[in-house]
């Protein structure tokens, strides 16, 4: 049983009972979770950090001298055997006002760890396959210093700032824990410690007016695989919510003494000046290696794909000397398999590599239109160097009208005339025509339906629109736009809602995977978890107007965040967030009343919320089941 996997499970839920707005679709900016860490016990988490400044003072108390050194130690092993907690310890820092106070220790209860748990539970022991998205690492993880690039990446640690008098003994000493950053060197697949190469930031003159500004830790340096001291690049395994994925996926396999958990670990898009041939990429790239190694040392064969960018590879037209988009998917499909090959950095690895995008199926050799000739032909050149090619696939807008008029989706899953059979048959056509003999294994990467929201396949809806066509379902939403373009009126919220809801959605998910099984395609529903952050509450949308934006299928109603099986109650507030428990209503507007039946959802601090199924009407634990009931075996004549 597959599922699509982004392990951002949230500072807010987007629900319309959420309790900062009750009745709107809105969700505030969201923030990436990091665990498993520990500021001053290194074998205590996956990493340990600390930074410590000294600063000297002359005999008339100005400063003469300043001195920084950090340390960061890495031990990937450190978590083994550990309880949930332990890989869910996280640091924080609560507001008063917009004061903030002293980081505390938090036990997170949306950890990535307790997310895998948590759908193993749910699963009751069958084994489920995630396709993932990131490693980690993103675009704006980088930063220049003096004349060279370097990854940068936040972590919490031990801030030490000695001040040493001129004639005292001992230094006086003031500790905090703070999230500092630390820069890796981005090419480097393997680095030795170097703690005095820290950068130091500081203005005035020494004896005068000499002032700290700002302290850089830059204390890796590249080595070889072999030099002494030498370790993987900490870089891999320090970024967001994704690093940890592949890591905690292996600890529950290891546990559970048997593979409950198959990853196929996903790399993003990060394209700098128009390719993602870029240090950058192969930074990102090294990480999920990296990644997929450790974890299967941990437990062999957690992690078993590599799939590099999504939606990426497309027809699209060239843009100068430019090679096109999928040729720099090509491009950077050829370096992982260097990093896995004999005498490559990750030799032995053995990954499938594969790519995920919309579009495979246009490929088409008989086609007169250049950029579609164009695409077949980088198609046939990128089949050639890979295993595996995703295919996302969605209803049309009249499969979701036949759906909500008729409570089946006949039209999309039909085994014989449905959309999606229609598709995929094309799909194995073109791939098959330009393999010239290769075998690649084709799998469809996404497919969903959200429980709520104005999706990309709401009948009328029209990309950047404010109206639609007579009629339709997205002019009756567009009719209701309030509030001086930034609120729908609950009959526009109804009619979206007569779409995206969680019956038709539980209905969905029930045939996709009974399509999956009696076809015998491996698919990957959309998503395992509710992704808030994706409803954009900053408005206007990049490009758009207020109005655009609020009806945009990635605005404050888009049905981006509503895709999952399941969600997070934890809520946070914004930026400046309080440490107090959370209320209902307790901003924005008068307090909720009370279900007398406690049925309502138990919102809770964005640490503390549970993790929770929006779809009764649909048996999870049994459609896994039904996986491993329908699993071929030589006995029922569909193995080998």
């Amino acid at each position: 049983m597959g599922l699509a996997y982004q392990p951002y499970v949230g500072q807010w839920s987007a629900s319309a009972d959420n309790p900062f707005a009750p009745g709107r679709l809105y969700t505030p900016a969201f923030n990436s979770y990091r665990g498993g860490i520990s500021v001053t016990q290194p074998h205590g988490g996956i990493w340990a950090a600390r930074q410590q400044v000294a600063l000297h003072f002359d005999r008339e108390g100005r400063v003469s001298r300043i001195e920084a050194q950090g340390v960061l130690d890495l031990d990937l092993s450190a978590l083994r055997d550990a309880s949930a907690s332990a890989w869910s310890r996280t640091y924080f820092k609560h507001f008063e006002g917009q004061t903030p106070q002293a980081a505390v220790s938090v036990d997170h209860l949306g950890s990535v760890y307790r997310q895998l748990a948590f759908l193993v539970q749910e699963a009751g022991g069958a084994p489920l396959t995630l396709s993932t998205y990131g490693t980690g690492f993103d675009l704006g993880y980088w930063r220049r210093l003096g004349e060279e690039d370097f990854v940068v990446l936040p972590v919490w640690a031990e801030n030490r700032v000695d001040f040493v008098a001129a004639d005292a003994e001992t230094p006086t000493t003031q500790t905090a824990i703070d999230e500092l950053y630390v820069y890796f060197p981005p090419e480097a697949t393997f680095v030795v410690p170097a703690p005095d190469r820290v950068i130091l930031e500081t203005t005035g003159t020494a004896g005068h007016a000499l002032a700290l500004s700002a302290v850089h830790l830059r204390i890796f340096e590249p080595a070889e695989k072999d030099a002494p001291g030498a370790v993987l690049n900490p870089g891999f395994f320090l970024g967001d919510a994704n690093a940890q994925v592949g890591l905690a996926a292996a600890e529950i396999n290891a546990s559970a003494g048997r593979t409950l958990l198959t990853i196929k670990q996903g790399v993003p898009n990060i394209a700098v000046d128009g390719t993602l041939d870029n240090a950058r990429m192969r930074f990102a790239i090294r990480s999920a290696l990296a990644q997929a190694q450790v974890a299967n040392d941990r437990h062999p064969g957690t992690v078993t794909h590599l799939i590099i960018s999504n939606e990426y590879a497309e027809s699209i037209p060239q843009v100068g000397d430019t090679p096109s988009p999928t040729r720099q998917v090509t491009e950077m499909v050829r370096f992982a398999r260097a990093q896995m090959a004999p005498g490559g950095d990750f030799e032995a690895l053995g990954l499938a590599v594969g790519v995920r995008s919309h579009g495979f199926r246009g490929a088409d050799v008989d086609s007169t239109d250049p950029a579609i000739r164009r695409f077949t032909q980088d198609v046939r050149e990128l089949i050639q160097v890979t295993d595996v090619l995703m295919e996302n696939i969605y209803p049309s807008p009249q499969a979701v009208e036949q759906a909500r008029a008729t409570g089946h989706w006949d039209a999309f899953f039909d085994r014989d005339d449905g959309e999606l059979s229609i598709q995929w048959r094309r799909l194995e056509a073109s791939i098959a025509g330009l393999a010239d003999g290769k075998r690649v294994e084709l799998m469809i990467g996404e497919i969903g339906h959200p429980t709520n929201g104005i999706a990309f396949n709401l009948p009328g809806y029209v990309v950047g629109a404010r109206s639609g066509a007579s009629g339709s379902a997205f002019a009756r939403v567009c009719a209701h736009l309030a509030d001086r373009d930034t609120r729908i009126d609950q009959p526009g919220i109804d009619a979206f809602q007569a779409y995206f809801n969680p019956r038709t959605s539980a209905a969905f998910l029930t045939e996709a995977f009974r399509w999956s099984r009696e076809q015998g395609v491996q698919i990957h529903t959309f998503e395992a978890f509710d992704e808030p952050h994706k409803s954009a509450q900053n408005l206007p949308l990049a490009g758009l107007g207020l109005a655009e934006s609020t009806l945009n299928h990635g605005g404050s109603y888009g049905a981006e965040g509503f895709y999952g099986i399941f969600r997070y109650t934890g809520v946070a507030g914004f930026s400046a967030t309080s440490g107090h428990p959370i209320r209902p209503g307790s901003k924005l507007v008068e307090p909720l009343p009370e279900d007398p039946e406690g049925a309502a959802t138990p919102w809770a601090s964005q640490f503390d919320g549970q993790l929770r199924s929006k779809l009764p009407g649909f048996d999870f634990r049994g459609m896994a089941h039904a996986f491993v009931r329908d699993a071929p075996t030589p006995e029922n004549g569909r193995g080998d």
